[in-house]
């Protein structure tokens, strides 16, 4: 079941406010398994409280820009490029936008006894589950995100684009249960987030995510990297040391993907041709275009053209 902003709240033991933005939409994927997408630009400056009535967990992720609020009274930041596990019960929670902020946020709410059940399938023992990682009002931890669950949030963020009406739900189930089952296999192999990551200054975060802006806005024509850290005024060393470290991989690593990600949605939209769509992404070589997306995505850019005629 889809809903959109204004229709009726889906069953869940949350405590919200709706607008047009928090959430856009509501998925019902299993009766204990939910997706809530919110995404917009602020037009105002905007204060959320949100709660729970019972136990949940929650697998979030935070597409743009950083999110800093309060859980149970807790200071709690959501950064871009992290997978963020919540395990609630019952508490309450307040974050805070100013205007303009960017917002692109997916939150998986999942039920105890069905989380439960993920962690048996994953893991195939029964004697862990949500009261094994619950502790108090609020637990949470972060793992860094890896290039398979981008490439999957990257086909997410295609299908919740405005103006995309149609949906695949069988697929969107698929991705929403590989993602919990990364997490959850995650939480068993008890990878603890790099404690590294608290080093890095509020400050510095907010420059390393603007440094990602630019980017993104100049894909066809990046800047050098010493350029790119006089931007953000950044030294050169520490912006290729903690953007590495910050979203999982280097400048150069970034700008490749994210081309060639937009250059799939280009030939998938068929807008662009194969020569159209490597020029809009800033290749010059076709033959150079084609084998870098043959290796990110597994088939040849005229394959993926030739799925649409």
């Amino acid at each position: 079941m889809r809903l959109k902003a204004g229709d009726r709240p889906l069953y869940l033991p949350l405590q919200f406010e709706r607008s047009d933005i928090f959430p856009r939409e509501c998925i019902t994927v299993r009766p204990d398994l939910h997706i809530m997408v919110s995404f917009g630009t602020l037009p105002e400056r905007t204060e959320r409280e949100t709660g729970t009535t019972a136990p949940l967990f929650e697998l979030s992720y935070n597409r743009k820009e950083m999110i800093c609020g309060e859980v149970d009274r807790r200071p709690v930041e959501f950064r871009p490029g992290y997978a963020s596990l919540g395990f609630l019960e019952q508490t309450s929670g307040h974050s805070e936008y100013a205007r303009g902020d960017e917002v692109r946020f997916y939150s998986i709410w999942v039920g105890p006894k069905a989380f439960d059940g993920f962690c048996q399938a994953v893991c195939g023992d029964n004697s862990a589950g949500f009261d094994s990682f619950q502790k108090g009002a609020y637990h949470c931890c972060a793992f860094q995100s890896d290039a398979r669950e981008e490439r999957i949030l990257s086909s997410l963020d295609r299908s919740f684009d405005p103006g995309t009406d149609k949906m695949d739900h069988l697929l969107l189930e698929s991705q929403i249960l590989e993602l919990l089952s990364l997490n959850i296999g995650r939480l068993f192999g008890n990878k603890q987030p790099d404690a590294r990551l608290n080093r890095l200054s509020r400050t510095d975060v907010e420059r390393l995510i603007l440094a990602r802006e630019i980017l993104l806005s100049r894909l066809e024509s990046p800047p050098s990297l010493l350029e790119l850290s006089r931007m953000i005024q950044i030294n050169d060393c520490k912006l290729k040391r903690s953007f590495k470290h910050y979203f999982g991989k280097t400048v150069y690593e970034f700008v490749r993907e994210q081309r060639l990600e937009r250059a799939f949605s280009l030939l998938q939209n068929g807008s662009h041709n194969v020569g159209q769509s490597a020029f809009a992404v800033g290749y010059t070589n076709i033959s150079h275009f084609s084998q870098a997306f043959r290796k990110r995505f597994g088939f040849s850019p005229r394959a993926l053209t030739q799925r649409g005629e």
